[in-house]
């Protein structure tokens, strides 16, 4: 990827984290970025084409993290490297993850069938594996009430809490896992 692609590319996530994919044009970007806007269709094709190159990079960025939970040995790590998944997310990368927590409420994705990536798909079956190693019951409920209290807590991050909430919930949502 070129440098002006890669301007592009972090000119455009600024921007459609900020306003919004929809409600953000090519022009604004262009101008933002100093490029014309030639260029981003040159490079893109069009808006679509920048989100689609956004989300291809989080799909690699997620692989990623997802791999480095895999990895880990322990039941009960990995239960707790997935809780701390979105804080680290947001840290690292705040207006680039926004964007992708985002995405649901805006108006070109809401609607659409969603189909989860392959990297969460694999996340989830290393966390219901965790969860029966560890002897729980109805290991894919607890999943799914986990992977509800990790989406609260992720539109919790959009909005910038503070890090004594953020290390109270999580070491809240991590007790409930503690003396499994």
């Amino acid at each position: 990827m070129t440098e002006k692609q890669e301007l592009i590319l972090e000119t455009a996530l600024k921007l459609f984290a900020e306003n919004g994919f929809d409600t953000t044009p090519t022009s604004l970007i262009a101008r933002e970025a100093g490029v014309s806007e030639g260029l981003i269709f040159r490079h893109f094709t069009n808006k679509e084409g920048l989100m689609d190159a956004i989300l291809a990079l989080s799909e690699e960025r997620m692989g990623q993290k997802v791999q480095a939970i895999v990895t880990l040995t322990e039941p009960l790590a990995k239960i707790y490297a997935v809780i701390e998944l979105p804080v680290k997310l947001f840290s690292e990368e705040r207006e680039f993850w926004k964007l992708q927590f985002s995405l649901k409420w805006q108006k070109k994705y809401k609607g659409q069938s969603y189909r989860p990536s392959g990297h969460y798909l694999e996340l989830v079956s290393v966390i219901t594996d965790a969860f029966r190693q560890l002897g729980y019951a109805e290991p894919e409920k607890e999943v799914m009430l986990l992977i509800l209290l990790l989406d609260g807590l992720s539109n919790q991050l959009m909005q910038q809490p503070s890090d004594e909430f953020i290390q109270s919930t999580l070491s809240f949502i991590k007790s409930k896992y503690f003396n499994a």
